[in-house]
């Protein structure tokens, strides 16, 4: 909620009483906002490419 931390299980449950939101949608919501904000750091990632080795090796 306040972008310091992410949102757990037990709090979408939490939510999802007090309020009646459901917690598939909380948790989809913060899937979502995790996999942009990985995204938007991905150039910085290095990694090098796996390359499989043929089976005579």
């Amino acid at each position: 909620m306040n972008a310091k931390a992410g949102l757990s299980g037990d709090m979408a449950v939490r939510f999802e009483k007090a309020f009646g939101v459901d917690m598939e949608t909380l948790m989809r919501m913060q899937n979502s906002y995790d996999i942009a904000q990985i995204r938007s750091r991905a150039k910085k990632i290095r990694v090098d490419r796996y390359e499989p080795r043929s089976a005579a090796q």
